[in-house]
C-alpha cells in the first residue's frame, strides 16, 4: 500500500505537514487546484479520494481536527465543512469535546452570509459521524428541537436514536412537513413508523395533517400507507 498520493502534479506523503497544506489550501486555493477548480474544497476533497485506504487517511482526518481551532475562521469554516463531508471518518465525541471547549471559535461565527454559525456546522458533523457517545446524543437531543436550524441534524439522531424520536415526536417535528418527511424516511422499520403516527397526539390537528401529508408522500406500500393513514384520521 503506497504512502504517497499525487494530486494536480502535488506529491503527498509521510513527511508532508498535512495541517499547513490543507490551510493553504483552504485560504488561497491554489496549492491542490486543478485546472477547473473555482473553490478551494475540491483540491481536497481530491486528496481525500486519492488517500482512501492508505496510512495518508487516518492523518488527513487528524489535519482537519487541528485545524477545527485555527485562529483564522476562514480555515475553521473549511474544517467544518470538511468535517461534514467526510463525517463517517470522525469521532463525535471528539468533535463533541473541540466544541465544547471552544465555544468561542463557533458559536455566534459566520462566514458565509446567511448561513448558521460554524457551531452548527460542527454539530451537523456530529450527527454524520459515528461512535456518538451518550453526551452526544444529549447534545443532539437537544440541538434538534431548535427551530429551524435543529432540522440540519435531525436525520442523523432519527438513524441513531429513533426511540427517542419516537417518543419526542411533537417537539420533534412541529408543525413542519419536511421535519416529518425526514423521520418517516430515517424510519425503516414498519413498527417504527407505526409507533411514530401513534404518537401523534389527537389534540394537534395540524401537526396530524402535516404527518397525513408526509405518510402521503414516503410511504409507497399502499397498504401500509393506508393503514397509517386510517390511523390519522
Amino acid at each position: 500500500m503506497s504512502d504517497e498520493v499525487i494530486v494536480n502534479g502535488v506529491h503527498v506523503g509521510p513527511s508532508t505537514d498535512l495541517p499547513s497544506l490543507l490551510r493553504r489550501q483552504l485560504i488561497d486555493g491554489s496549492v491542490l487546484a486543478g485546472r477547473y477548480d473555482d473553490t478551494p474544497e475540491p483540491g481536497i476533497w481530491s486528496l481525500f479520494a486519492a488517500a482512501k485506504g492508505t496510512p495518508l487517511e487516518q492523518r488527513l482526518v487528524e489535519a482537519v481536527e487541528s485545524l477545527l481551532t485555527d485562529s483564522d475562521p476562514r480555515v475553521r469554516s473549511g474544517a467544518v465543512g470538511l468535517a461534514q463531508a467526510y463525517a463517517e471518518k470522525f469521532r463525535a465525541s471528539d468533535l463533541l469535546r473541540v466544541l465544547a471547549a471552544h465555544r468561542n471559535l463557533f458559536e455566534g461565527i459566520t462566514v458565509k452570509t446567511g448561513e448558521p454559525d460554524l457551531a452548527w456546522g460542527l454539530l451537523r458533523a456530529m450527527a454524520g459521524s459515528s461512535n456518538w457517545s451518550p453526551e452526544v446524543t444529549e447534545r443532539l437531543r437537544s440541538a434538534v428541537v431548535e427551530f429551524p436550524n435543529g432540522s440540519s441534524v435531525l436525520a442523523g439522531l432519527v438513524s441513531h436514536d429513533p426511540d427517542w424520536a419516537i417518543q419526542h415526536a411533537q417537539e420533534v417535528i412541529g408543525d413542519q412537513p419536511a421535519r416529518a418527511r425526514i423521520v418517516l424516511y430515517r424510519l425503516k422499520d414498519r413498527d417504527q413508523r407505526e409507533r411514530l403516527v401513534k404518537a401523534i397526539p389527537t389534540e394537534s390537528p395540524q401537526l396530524r395533517k402535516v404527518m397525513a401529508d408526509a405518510v402521503s408522500e414516503e410511504i409507497k406500500d399502499p397498504v401500509e400507507r393506508q393503514r397509517l393513514l386510517n390511523l390519522l384520521k
